[in-house]
């Protein structure tokens, strides 16, 4: 009887100790997979002619036919007015981002398609921007949009606002499974204080929120706290990668001893140091959140 009970401890340790090593067996995740984003409005478009069986069919289409799908009660002959609703419900002018512009030809606003900018992005995306009001500053704002057509549908991802220079690049990214629209302008107040940007838009709700604002690339100049009498020029550059989990940037800022004005013969060219740091963006809900301070911020005004 001792025996066999000495049997059965001896089984039921072994069974316990199998469960234990099954379950601290290491666990491989699959890669990501990456989602179609769910769109806020959809409308039908004509049939593609020909479609290969299996396949979604990128199609591209006008920017008024864009147009009236982001604004459905839109007519091009007669324009908009300052109450006019997007497909989601929204104001298309009365925001803040769009507050103080105004329509060049008045209310209400026919839209010209070369006031349409277009850009493609994977997958088919279609940043979407009109420049329809415009700014004291030389500014252009309006609507815009993160879309796509494919097959027989036209769908929009989120719409929101955005006011920008004239040349300014919509783009629309993958990150993961997050769809992005990235907004890239650049501003000088001076002919060697340069500034280029990027605006992080994300997809939330129907509508387009603008989740971070990062430098792109930088430049300035200011009397040098270590060089007595001479100037420090500051350079940033940033270089933007996007992985699944989060937006990458590797920044980089470069100070020079520079001449400026009337100097003399002092050493006043030379490059002082170069410094890099990286850091991430991580979604977290509707924002994009830094693991550090800007590069920026922490050099410039140090030499």
């Amino acid at each position: 009887m001792g025996e066999q009970h000495s049997l059965i401890w001896i089984a039921l340790a072994a069974s316990i100790g199998a469960g234990c090593a099954e379950t601290q067996r290491p666990v491989r995740e699959a890669p990501a997979r990456q989602v179609t984003p769910v769109p806020v409005c959809t409308e039908p478009i004509a049939p593609p002619a020909r479609k290969e069986s299996g396949k979604e069919l990128v199609r591209d289409l006008d920017p008024e036919h864009w147009l009236e799908i982001m604004v459905p009660k839109y007519e091009e002959k007669k324009g908009m007015d300052g109450t006019a609703v997007d497909c989601t419900g929204n104001y298309v002018f009365a925001n803040e981002t769009l507050r103080f512009g105004v329509p060049e030809r008045g209310y209400p606003v026919v839209i010209d398609p070369d006031d349409v900018d277009i850009r493609s992005g994977p997958k088919g995306l279609k940043a979407i921007r009109l420049r329809t009001l415009k700014f004291e500053n030389g500014d252009f704002g309006g609507p815009i949009a993160l879309a796509r057509a494919v097959d027989d549908r036209a769908e929009i991802f989120g719409i929101g606002s955005y006011r920008g220079p004239a040349d300014a690049e919509l783009t629309p990214v993958r990150m993961g499974n997050e769809t992005m629209l990235v907004a890239e302008s650049r501003r000088c107040s001076a002919p060697n204080n340069c500034r280029k940007t990027a605006d992080f838009y994300l997809a939330r709700r129907g509508r387009l929120i603008n989740a971070a604002t990062v430098d792109i690339e930088r430049v300035q100049r200011i009397p040098s706290v270590t060089q007595r009498g001479l100037y420090a020029e500051y350079k940033l550059t940033t270089d933007v990668t996007y992985t699944p989990e989060g937006v990458q940037l590797l920044e980089q800022v470069q100070v020079r001893i520079i001449p400026y004005e009337e100097q003399g013969d002092r050493d006043s060219d030379r490059l002082l140091r170069k410094v890099e740091f990286q850091r991430l963006l991580r979604v977290q809900r509707d924002t994009l959140f830094s693991s550090n301070e800007s590069l920026w911020e922490r050099v410039v005004g140090q030499d």
